[in-house]
């Protein structure tokens, strides 16, 4: 076991120090890997019957991505999910893209992937010793708030809606799903983090 943790600490102290040192064109790639990694996890999908909005795995990735790629390089990273899933790549959920997204209600969220992913890399880059999981983990609750305005926002000006059914078809519902994949970032993240102070 004393073995994994060593080979496991190797790797992530590697890691940073290789992201920190690599080139543009190293990183450009590493944005893309990761746009295409959001794409995947996007295509775990949960329909739920009352709302437009599925549940899927983005948001994982999204959170993720600021904590491995730090704030400018996420920021890419998801402003190319975004250019690209609107340019008819097809990575949204389903499978799907193109202009016609502009138009569904859960555009919103994928808007708000850009500035939380960036959140989460600015502050896990920042004063990593004095976070405890506890703290991590509302750092992520924090992302998720940020896709959850920029969600409802855009869900309400689509829908028509009033705050009380943007709230109820576009927030309340993925609550509970969201808080766990903040306590699992913030537990990988709480593994991997320390590695990029040394």
């Amino acid at each position: 076991m004393e073995h994994v943790i060593k080979k496991w600490n190797f790797v992530w102290q590697h890691y940073f120090d290789w992201i920190r040192s690599a080139t543009i064109v190293e990183k450009v790639i590493m944005s893309l890997a990761f746009s295409f990694l959001t794409g995947v996890s996007a295509q775990i999908v949960i329909k739920l019957p009352f709302t437009p909005v599925p549940i899927t795995g983005q948001v994982f990735m999204v959170l993720l991505t600021g904590v491995l790629l730090g704030k400018n390089w996420a920021v890419v990273s998801q402003s190319t999910y975004l250019i690209g899933g609107i340019t008819k790549i097809p990575w949204f959920s389903g499978g799907t893209g193109g202009l016609t997204h502009i138009f569904l209600p859960s555009l919103g969220y994928i808007i708000g992937f850009i500035p939380a992913s960036f959140f989460v890399g600015y502050i896990t880059s920042t004063n990593t010793k004095s976070f405890k999981f506890t703290n991590l983990v509302l750092l992520m609750l924090c992302g998720i708030s940020i896709i959850y305005i920029f969600g409802a926002t855009w869900f309400s000006f689509v829908m028509r809606t009033d705050l009380k059914q943007t709230l109820l078809l576009s927030v309340i519902p993925f609550i509970p799903f969201d808080i766990l994949k903040a306590y699992l970032v913030a537990l990988l993240a709480s593994a991997i983090i320390s590695r990029s102070e040394n």
